[in-house]
C-alpha cells in the first residue's frame, strides 16, 4: 500500500516541482566526485598506517570540505546543462520556466563563491584546489571539448583535495614517490569507469570485442595486481567484484553491457567506501531514493536504477 502511494499517487505530481532546484544541482554526479575525495582521505590514512575502517568521526572539516567542492562542481554541472540544452529531459527546462537566465548566471556565480569561501574555512590549498576545478572547466570542458581528460583531471583535484584535508587535520604525511605506486591504481580504475560512460554516450551499433574494453580489462588485471602487491583491500576487492562486467563487455559489447560496466563497478565501489565512511550510506542513500521519486514523477522514468533493460 506504501509502495502504490509513493508511485501512483497523484499528489506526487504537485510535489516534485519543489524539488526542481535541488536537482538542478546535479546531485547525481556527487556519486562519483564524493567518491575520489573519500578515496584521497582513504589512501592518507591507509599509507600512515591508521587502517582506516568505519570511521563514525564527521566533525566540522568534513562538512565544509564536501559542501564547498559539491557547490563548486554543482555550478559546473549546471553550466554543462546549459550548454546541452538540447535533452528532452533536463531539469534546466523547468528551472529556465521559473528565472530568467541572468537570474540563473547569478546563482551560478554565486555557488561558486560560496564553496570557494566555505574551502576557505578548511584551507587555503582546498580552496586553491576549489579554484583549479573552475580552470579545468573551462580549459578543458569548454575549449577542448575532452570530456574524458576533463574528467581524469577533475578526479586528481579531488582526490588530492581529500588527501591534503587529512594531511592537515590527521597525519601530517605528505606524498613521497613510492605513494603513487598505491594511489595510480585507483586513477586506472577510475579511468575505465569514465571509458565506460563515454562508449556508453557515444553508442550506435554493436561492435563485437570491442578493443576500448579490453584496453580497460588488460588496465583492470594490471590494477588486480597493484591492489595484492601493496595489500589494499579496497582496491583488490572492488577491482575482484567488478571485473567481470568489462570481461563481459569485451565479448559481447551490447549497449547493455556497457550500462553495467559502468553503472556496476561504480556501485560497487561506493558500497565498499561506506564501510569506511558510514555516513557516506546515509547521504547516497536519501539521494538515490529522492532521485528515483523525482524522476518517476516529474519526467516519468525509472532512474536511478539497478535494473538493465532486457535481464
Amino acid at each position: 500500500m506504501i509502495k502504490k502511494f509513493f508511485k501512483n499517487h497523484s499528489i506526487h505530481k504537485k510535489i516534485v516541482p519543489f524539488l526542481d532546484e535541488l536537482f538542478f544541482l546535479s546531485p547525481m554526479n556527487y556519486y562519483f566526485s564524493w567518491l575520489m575525495v573519500c578515496i584521497g582521505i582513504y589512501l592518507n590514512l591507509f599509507l600512515s598506517n591508521l587502517s582506516p575502517q568505519f570511521l563514525f568521526s564527521f566533525n566540522k572539516g568534513y562538512f565544509l570540505l564536501f559542501s564547498g567542492l559539491s557547490l563548486i562542481l554543482s555550478s559546473i554541472y549546471i553550466e554543462r546543462d546549459i550548454s546541452e540544452n538540447n535533452k528532452k529531459i533536463s531539469t534546466f527546462n523547468f528551472i529556465k520556466e521559473k528565472y530568467s537566465m541572468p537570474k540563473i548566471i547569478f546563482f551560478i556565480r554565486v555557488l561558486r563563491i560560496i564553496g570557494v569561501l566555505l574551502l576557505f574555512f578548511v584551507s587555503w590549498f582546498n580552496a586553491f584546489m576549489g579554484m583549479i576545478l573552475l580552470l579545468l572547466h573551462v580549459i578543458c570542458y569548454k575549449n577542448l571539448k575532452n570530456i574524458l581528460m576533463y574528467y581524469f583531471l577533475e578526479s586528481f583535484v579531488l582526490f588530492f583535495s581529500g588527501w591534503f584535508f587529512t594531511k592537515i587535520e590527521y597525519t601530517n604525511r605528505v606524498i613521497f614517490l613510492s605513494d603513487f605506486l598505491y594511489i595510480f591504481p585507483y586513477f586506472l580504475l577510475c579511468y575505465c569507469i569514465y571509458k565506460s560512460k563515454c562508449l556508453l554516450d557515444s553508442f550506435e551499433i554493436q561492435k563485437k570485442y570491442d578493443y576500448n574494453m579490453l584496453i580497460c580489462l588488460l588496465i583492470l588485471i594490471l590494477c588486480l595486481f597493484f591492489g595484492i602487491v601493496n595489500n589494499d583491500p579496497l582496491l583488490s576487492i572492488v577491482i575482484s567484484t567488478s571485473i567481470g562486467f568489462y570481461f563481459y563487455s569485451f565479448i559481447r559489447s551490447e549497449q547493455k553491457d556497457l550500462i553495467r560496466s559502468f553503472i556496476y563497478p561504480l556501485a560497487i565501489f561506493n558500497f565498499f567506501l561506506m564501510t569506511i565512511f558510514p555516513y557516506l550510506f546515509i547521504f547516497h542513500f536519501i539521494i538515490f531514493y529522492t532521485g528515483k521519486y523525482y524522476n518517476w514523477h516529474r519526467f516519468d522514468i525509472h532512474y536511478p536504477t539497478f535494473l538493465v533493460e532486457n535481464d
